[in-house]
Order: structure tokens, then sequence, then C-alpha cells
């Protein structure tokens, strides 16, 4: 599958999902197609993971990534496909990815209107975010030499994973109040 940049176009109202909830549905375009709805794109597969993380150039944000593509047969096989979404504008994408493309979808939501709809909160002051875990992935971007690129949307927004299924119920959904706090990708995995 190309990389599609996925636009917002529309969405309907905003409150925290829970497990055993619908998801909440909003409406998008990719660069391919126009128009699409979650309702209609998680029916594509037995799952869907969709993982909030900040933006493009965030050394973490590039780790989970790479984490992602990786592990793009694992979710193939599970019949899962995955959804990140990241406040960046679409051409800073294009232009870093070049002529690469990715096994997934990327939501641009610049505006940040998911992470309002979905209730994603941001943290307050960066000593709070400081673990083990949160050092432990500073240290593994550094060892792959990935370097921070433009600084986009919210510097102190906290990420989100949600696992639906093809009838949008919710069957995971995590709101971390770290940086850190999302399960590595091997345990979601498990989840699906």
């Amino acid at each position: 599958m190309d990389t599609s940049i996925i636009f917002i176009l529309g969405v309907e109202k905003m409150a925290k999902v829970k497990v055993s909830q619908q998801a909440l549905d909003f409406t998008f375009d990719t660069l391919y197609e126009k128009g699409l709805k979650l309702s209609d794109v998680v029916k594509n597969a037995e799952t869907t993971v969709i993982h909030f993380l900040r933006y493009y150039g965030c050394t973490l944000c590039q780790l989970d990534i790479r984490e992602y593509i990786k592990s793009a047969e694992a979710f193939k096989k599970k019949n899962a496909q995955l959804l990140i979404v990241l406040q960046s504008d679409p051409e800073i994408i294009k232009e870093s990815l070049g002529e690469e493309t990715l096994p997934f979808d990327i939501i641009c939501d610049p505006d940040q209107e998911l992470y309002k709809l979905y209730d994603i909160w941001s943290f307050k002051g960066k000593l709070s975010q400081i673990s083990p875990k949160l050092i432990s992935k500073m240290l593994k971007a550094k060892k792959l030499n990935l370097e921070h690129g433009k600084f986009e949307g919210n510097e102190e927004q906290l990420p989100a994973l949600f696992i639906i299924d093809a009838d949008m119920n919710i069957k995971y959904a995590n709101y971390p109040n770290n940086l850190a706090g999302i399960p590595p990708v091997e345990e979601i995995l498990e989840m699906i």
C-alpha cells in the first residue's frame, strides 16, 4: 500500500471513548481518495489500530513509525490496519518522505481537530514526563541517529491508542498520562 496522507474534512462531536463504546466517526481525504469515513475504512480489516502521536519531526514519533514499518507484515497477517494521526502539515511529511512509501496511512491533523474529538490531553511541565521508559526510547532514537525535524503542533501533546473492530466497536483505549505510556508494537499486536 502506498503512503496516504489524510486530511480532516469534518468531525462529529468531542468525548473520551472507552472500551465497548462506538468509535467517534470522522470524514477525511487521502492523496488518492476523497470523502472517506472512518466507519467505511474500518471495514477493510478485522481490526484497525489508531495511534495518535505528536508530529512527524518528533524523534520519538519517528521511532514509533519505524517500529510500525518493521511490523507491517505482522499487522497484515492478523488482518489489521494501522492509521497514525499526526499534527503535521502534509507537505512537511511528503518532503520528509521523499520517494519513500509507508505500509500504513497517516492522518494529518494540523488543527488538532481529532485530538479534540477524542479528548486527548496535553501534559503540563516537561519534568513530569521523565521516566525510565521515556529515557530508554530517547536513547534508542539517538542510537538510530534520528534527528528532530520541524516543530509542529503541540509540543506537549500526549499520545493515545485505540483498537477498533470493523463495526466501530472500541476494543482497547489508552489515554496515557505520559509520552511513553503506549505499549510497544509487539504488545499491540498481541492485543489484536
